[in-house]
């Protein structure tokens, strides 16, 4: 069966909220999203611009439920980058709020649908590209920087995740959760999919979460659960805890990012106090996104460790040559198997019919270990792909939009933040404006430093290594 095959079956239960809508049903759920599908032929390659609203999330809900291959795209990306995902990936139609469409610059559609604040429309893209037939989803790898490249996923990924996480948490039909993240952020999207496979009920909420109309929200729907990365959990402990506790709250979810130990400690001890269940988990937009769990029990004997592998998958160490480790506490590449490993990658509209690369083999490019009981541990990232606020950044592709912005930078995630290193004779402030933009991230996620000379290597490479040094000095 795929995702939201049968959602129907829940039928007057309340399955979105928002300040726009107000509640909605299953029913009403299903009655929009087939609305939507009369208008798009299946397998039709669709933009979706979205933010957290419940028209957004009915958008999506049709695509995969009706076997469209839909790009999400967060609408804080530039213009001028979806502009250029538009002219590479030639969609057939695009769903959008009407109020983003009017300033975007982008025309000459045809309105099929509206609904609520999102508009359907038809574009102008009339030659139909072969698309592979299980591809449903295609997500950014790069946060809101509007990278070309995007991870392909089935609807089968999509399924076997949220089955596996449904499974894990023990998610009802009777809880609630709210948005904190960006819809089109990998794990807030298996949020998505994990409460509404189950009957449960969401707040898609536009507020961050230093307004008083998230907390407004939050207690007045009673929200059961509540899912962040390591810096909403930072937030969340500058608030305290304390006060933003309310009765209803029964469980606390953390993915995206290794949380801080003194975090976590805090976090286990609150959670201890107040009977909530909090769950760390690891994932990979490449694995739909959620790979695995350290379950609430382990919580205190465990602090730092991934978990384990979430059920009908399985997890192993690799060393250099390729051979599986099976003694405890030596580090190798973590590896992932799972029918929720994506079909591979695509940069542009032909990549849309390749066939499945990976084959439910994901080599993460983590390394780890693991303890004498199984339980896993991050040591270090090898590549340059970093989680910055939960959102995923190739650094490479950072400095290098920077660069053709004249600003020659060096980028390190550090403490969660993202140092940047420029030499230019720019100020902080043009720095920080240029990268605010390139990312769509909130300036507070950087910190820019100026140097005399960017290190490096005798063959004139960028010697991160001295960049480290200087930063553990």
């Amino acid at each position: 069966m795929s995702l939201f095959k049968s959602i129907q079956i829940y039928k007057n239960k309340i399955a979105l909220v928002d300040e726009i809508s107000g509640p909605i049903t299953y029913n009403r759920l299903v009655k929009e999203s087939l609305a939507i599908k009369k208008n798009i032929p299946k397998k039709s390659l669709t933009f979706l611009i979205s933010h957290n609203s419940v028209a957004s999330i009915i958008c999506y809900v049709s695509a995969i439920k009706h076997n469209n291959a839909v790009v999400l795209i967060d609408i804080k990306t530039n213009v001028e980058n979806i502009i250029q995902l538009f002219n590479l990936y030639k969609p057939s139609f695009i769903m959008a709020p009407k109020s983003w469409l009017k300033t975007s610059s982008l025309n000459n559609f045809e309105v099929k649908e509206s609904i609520f604040d999102y508009v359907i429309c038809k574009t102008k893209n009339t030659k139909l590209f072969e698309i592979n037939p299980e591809l449903n989803l295609l997500l950014p790898t790069s946060g809101s920087m509007g990278s070309p490249k995007f991870v392909q996923l089935s609807n089968k990924n999509l399924k076997s995740n949220t089955d596996s996480i449904i499974k894990s948490l023990n998610i009802k039909s009777k809880d609630k959760t709210i948005t904190t993240m960006p819809f089109s952020y990998s794990f807030m999207l298996s949020v998505i999919n994990t409460y509404l496979e189950s009957g449960a009920c969401i707040v898609a909420s536009n507020y961050s979460l230093f307004e008083k109309g998230f907390w407004e929200q939050f207690k007045k729907n009673k929200i059961t659960s509540l899912s962040g990365v390591p810096y909403i959990y930072e937030i969340l402990i500058k608030l305290g805890l304390q006060r933003i506790y309310i009765p209803s709250l029964k469980t606390l979810t953390q993915a995206g990012g290794k949380l801080n130990d003194n975090l976590a400690k805090k976090l286990i001890l609150f959670s201890k106090t107040k009977k909530i269940k909090f769950y760390m988990m690891y994932g990979q937009t490449e694995a739909a996104p959620r790979m695995s769990v350290l379950d609430w029990n382990f919580d205190e004997k465990k602090i730092g460790s991934i978990g384990k592998a979430i059920p009908n998958t399985k997890m192993w160490l690799e060393d250099k040559k390729g051979n599986r480790i099976k003694k405890s506490n030596i580090t190798g590449e973590l590896v992932f198997k799972g029918k929720n490993v994506s079909l591979g990658y695509c940069s542009n509209i032909k990549d849309l019919n390749s066939k499945d690369k990976n084959k439910a083999i994901l080599k993460t490019g983590d390394l780890a270990s693991f303890d004498k009981e199984g339980f896993f541990y991050i040591q270090l990232t090898k590549n340059r792909i970093v989680k910055i606020f939960g959102n995923r950044f190739n650094l490479d592709e950072i400095e290098s939009k920077m660069e053709e912005q004249d600003f020659n930078v060096v980028c390190k995630e550090r403490g969660g933040k993202l140092k940047v290193f420029f030499e230019t004779n720019a100020s902080k402030e043009e720095v920080l404006k240029s990268i605010t933009q390139i990312t769509g991230q909130n300036k507070v996620a950087f910190d820019c430093v100026k140097i005399n000379k960017i290190p490096r290597t005798s063959s004139g490479k960028v010697d991160y290594l001295k960049i480290d040094w200087s930063l553990n000095a």
